[in-house]
């Protein structure tokens, strides 16, 4: 066993740095554009290359198609290229391909490194080293092997990535020394990033617009946003319809054709299941169907038609078994709910409200099994509303390291109200109303009224830029997915 994982190790450092551009260009030779997160790594590893700080343990979970791996890549090549930072100094593993060395884990991978490469042990390195750690939840105790060697020295900056479950299967001693950097799927803005090498601050002028209903600097972006898009190079018309129903996802950028892109959307969804929900969690066969059976059931129905008691007695299976599922789909992010607006008893007898991931997985999902819903706009209505319950929740988990943004999401219990509910803590609810072919606004008026809502948002592509009437903002479907 030591003389295959010295020989893994040894094949990952002489590969690794000769194969980078395999890794970071696309099969047409154009290298891969970063997603801001790269700059929250390139400048932690500054950080600790100046001993300007003592952080030197991150996480990066998400699901599958984000860009983690590529994100790695980015930041060995940084190391490699720009810092100058020999390539014996730099290793990258993947725990997927460690566990086919047998019984190995994170810890003795490390400690061989360091005694073949180094010979030195952890508690004796006197030099800076880097490991980028891929697929880290194959160790089924990463957290700990990773502790015991942060313990022993301050000379090894780890940077982990891994399936959206690893952001809860740490122990308390190890959440204290990590820092967690969760990758999320794109919105539109990373979308032009990643794909045209445009970028836009428009996203900062509608957190703007939403939390303090200030439209005006968010109208000046989106009119300069929507003349550059007409002057980028490749850019199409459809690019954002496209990006509506099949984006999202890194690896479906470079996708030409929509069945290609379906069948991608699938993988994304089938390597969940198979291959980071089944080993997490132990699951049989008939366990693993019921996942891919509660999925497929969720995606066809609109949102609010779906409790765990209808799955279950749709399943013919225990309300239990249902309870479990609908968790380990939460915990692993390809599904998320929000609960009625109201009180702590409003909200314990209330239904939650489930939605996937993005509606790009809600659209692959159902164009590979089909859906009962017979009108396109009725269809496309509900994948916009899955949209911003997308960017909302994703905003949520972007700006909760924000003690002043954080807030919360809901939705409205009464029949006919608003379809969201955002607050900010000791703040008064702000009303989201979506939909396509609407601008009406009663819905949201009758609730601003109840609780004295000093503005509401309807998202609707009724409007093609953002306006304001009174007390309502309307933001276009494309204007809002910028967010």
């Amino acid at each position: 066993m030591d003389n295959a994982l010295s020989n893994y190790i040894n094949k990952q450092l002489t590969e690794v740095p000769s194969s980078l551009n395999n890794k970071l260009f696309s099969f047409n030779g154009i290298k891969y554009n970063k997603r801001h997160e790269f700059d929250i790594i390139k400048r932690r590893i500054d950080d600790y290359l100046q001993h300007e700080s003592d952080e030197r343990l991150f996480i990066l979970p998400g699901l599958r198609g984000v860009g983690k791996t590529t994100l790695l890549y980015q930041a060995y090549e940084y190391l490699l290229k720009q810092k100058d930072i020999s390539s014996s100094d730099i290793l990258y593993i993947s725990c997927d391909e460690i566990n086919a060395l047998g019984e190995v884990n994170l810890k003795d991978v490390i400690e061989d490194y360091l005694q073949t490469v180094h010979n030195t042990t952890p508690a004796l390195l006197d030099k800076q080293l880097f490991i980028f750690i891929d697929e880290a939840h194959y160790d089924k105790n990463w957290d700990l092997h990773v502790k015991l060697i942060y313990d022993k020295t301050f000379n090894i900056f780890m940077m982990l990535s891994g399936s959206s479950s690893l952001h809860l299967n740490f122990n308390a001693d190890v959440a204290r020394r990590l820092k967690m950097h969760e990758i999320l799927p794109l919105n539109y803005t990373q979308h032009l990033k990643l794909k045209y090498d445009y970028s836009t601050p428009i996203s900062n002028d509608l957190v703007e617009l939403l939390f303090e209903g200030n439209v005006k600097n968010a109208q000046k972006q989106e009119f300069k946003t929507f003349q550059d898009l007409i002057n980028i190079d490749g850019y199409v018309l459809n690019d954002w319809e496209t990006y509506f129903k099949y984006g999202g996802f890194c690896s479906v950028l470079n996708k030409k054709y929509l069945t290609d892109m379906t069948e991608e959307l699938w993988s994304i969804v089938s390597k969940i299941i198979t291959q980071d929900i089944t080993p997490e969690y132990n699951l049989n066969k008939n366990a693993q169907d019921n996942v891919y059976r509660v999925l497929v059931l969720i995606s066809s129905q609109k949102p609010g038609q779906i409790s765990q008691n209808k799955v279950a007695a749709n399943l013919n299976n225990s309300t239990s078994t249902i309870n479990r599922i609908f968790n380990i789909l939460e915990q692993t992010r390809i599904m998320f709910h929000y609960q009625a607006y109201g009180g702590s008893e409003t909200q314990s007898r209330r239904s939650w409200k489930y939605y996937i991931a993005t509606p790009s997985l809600k659209n692959g999902i159902n164009k590979k099994f089909g859906h009962s819903i017979t009108k396109k706009q009725d269809y496309e209505g509900i994948l916009l509303e899955n949209l911003v319950a997308s960017l909302l929740f994703n905003l949520k988990n972007r700006l909760s390291y924000q003690p002043d943004k954080i807030f919360n999401i809901f939705y409205d219990k009464t029949s006919g109200g608003p379809d969201f509910i955002i607050q900010k803590e000791f703040h008064q609810p702000i009303p989201i109303e979506v939909g396509i072919g609407k601008k009406n606004n009663r819905q949201v008026k009758k609730f601003m009224n109840k609780y004295d809502s000093p503005y509401a948002i309807i998202i609707s592509n009724k409007t093609n830029k953002i306006e304001k009437n009174d007390d309502i903002i309307y933001v276009p479907p494309k204007t809002f997915s910028f967010i």
